[in-house]
């Protein structure tokens, strides 16, 4: 870690949903936050490195708890046939993309294994903090399972080694948890629905026709919180989001199906709801020429439905996360999800989402998500004024400018005399 650090002049974005702050400056020391300095002209500060971020926005690094950089082509299959070092350098530039992007942590909704975490830690990989699901949860006939034509058991979701879990009944689903969790999972992913991605041609695949039962749903439940952790679901209809409300699901993944009375339900529950409007959007503009019939029949059940869904909750007070769910080769597009967001929400509003919810979602508020003296120093730095233009993180490869996490400098495009 660096020693002080003095980010001065500073618009200030703190991640608390207050007004920002100009010329603010803020005090990072051995990759901690140590000062946040307000309106700071005149103000001595300790000695230091210093950087001046005048006509530069300062915010909590970015959060997306739903995505998938393990998935780096469009089809499942497709990723699965490559050698496995050849699948782990291109998950690693999707890895390096994210923190460029400004994502200072990834919850991960399956696929990576424990050993990228441990390349980020050890610095092999120039990469965010993650939180892993390892191997998610569906059962038999369900979308990753390609019995179907002949095979029997799962269909791998990489080449090194990485599988759903195929379950069916409470018992196969507690130990697939447990399974899951000893590989290194953080948290419990289930397919609680039908999926858009799955090349399947079967109505089981498709988003709305539910899976697990709510006493299955249950038993993974129990499992993950024995464990200290939770779950995480995919589901879009009515019927399966209720089911995982009914079973204590934390988080809800993806929702567009949802109704009125499902979005009072997660309120109720006080669930989290993490809406990945940007996937849909760009699989339809950026690659409907690829995809197949199948997978374009299911994204037109739930593309426009989305931001439904978000209003919705929104509505309905529900707290709203943010995640990308952004597949192959259209990681650098993932800030797409903050703008489409704003469609609803405020600018403000869906920065909070993918700052201060998002950390408080996966367990994480205590360290990460707002900038306060005492939290680690995961801080960008953007290249204008967020709220004025929103849209700027879709381009966060050019507009991020500087990203900082625990303290140490990960990205400098700084334009210094």
């Amino acid at each position: 870690m660096s020693g002080t650090i003095i980010l001065r002049n500073a618009f200030l974005i703190d991640g608390n949903g207050g007004e920002p702050a100009p010329d603010s400056t803020v005090v990072v020391l051995y990759g901690t936050i140590r000062e946040v300095i307000p309106d700071a002209k005149g103000i001595k500060v300790p000695k230091g490195r210093v950087i001046d971020l005048k006509g530069k926005t300062l915010m909590p690094g970015l959060i997306d708890a739903h995505v998938h950089p393990g998935n780096v082509e469009l089809a499942s299959r497709e990723t699965a046939a490559l050698p496995p070092a050849v699948y782990v350098h291109r998950a690693t530039i999707n890895l390096e993309t994210d923190i460029d992007l400004g994502f200072t942590t990834l919850r991960d909704a399956a696929g990576l294994d424990f050993g990228f975490k441990v390349a980020i830690d050890q610095g092999l990989i120039r990469g965010p903090r993650l939180w892993l699901s390892v191997s998610p949860l569906t059962q038999t006939s369900g979308d990753t399972n390609s019995s179907r034509i002949g095979r029997v058991g799962p269909m791998p979701r990489n080449s090194i080694g990485v599988f759903p879990e195929i379950c069916d009944g409470q018992d196969e689903v507690r130990k697939s948890a447990r399974r899951a969790l000893g590989r290194g999972a953080d948290q419990v992913k289930i397919f609680a629905d039908g999926e858009v991605a799955s090349h399947v041609e079967s109505d089981k695949a498709k988003p709305g026709q539910w899976k697990f039962t709510v006493e299955e749903i249950r038993a993974a439940v129990e499992t993950a919180e024995a464990a200290g952790t939770y779950v995480m679901a995919h589901a879009y209809s009515p019927r399966a989001i209720q089911n995982c409300l009914a079973a204590g699901v934390r988080s809800i993944e993806h929702g567009n199906l949802m109704d009125a009375e499902t979005a009072k339900m997660m309120y109720e529950k006080d669930a989290y709801y993490v809406p990945t409007l940007s996937t849909y959007d760009v699989l339809a503009k950026e690659a409907r020429k690829i995809l197949d019939i199948y997978t374009l029949e299911k994204l037109e059940i739930v593309l426009l439905k989305g931001h439904e869904a978000l209003e919705l909750a929104y509505q309905a007070g529900v707290k709203i996360g943010s995640g990308s769910d952004i597949i192959g080769p259209f990681q650098h597009l993932k800030g797409r999800e903050l703008a489409l967001k704003a469609e609803v929400m405020t600018p403000m509003e869906a920065i909070i989402s993918t700052t201060r919810t998002n950390a408080e979602l996966i367990g994480i508020s205590d360290r990460l998500g707002t900038i306060e003296p005492g939290k680690w120093a995961d801080l960008i730095a953007v290249d204008g004024n967020p709220l004025e233009d929103i849209s700027l993180f879709e381009h966060g490869l050019e507009r991020v400018v500087l990203v900082m996490k625990g303290g140490r400098i990960v990205k400098d495009a700084m334009k210094t005399p």
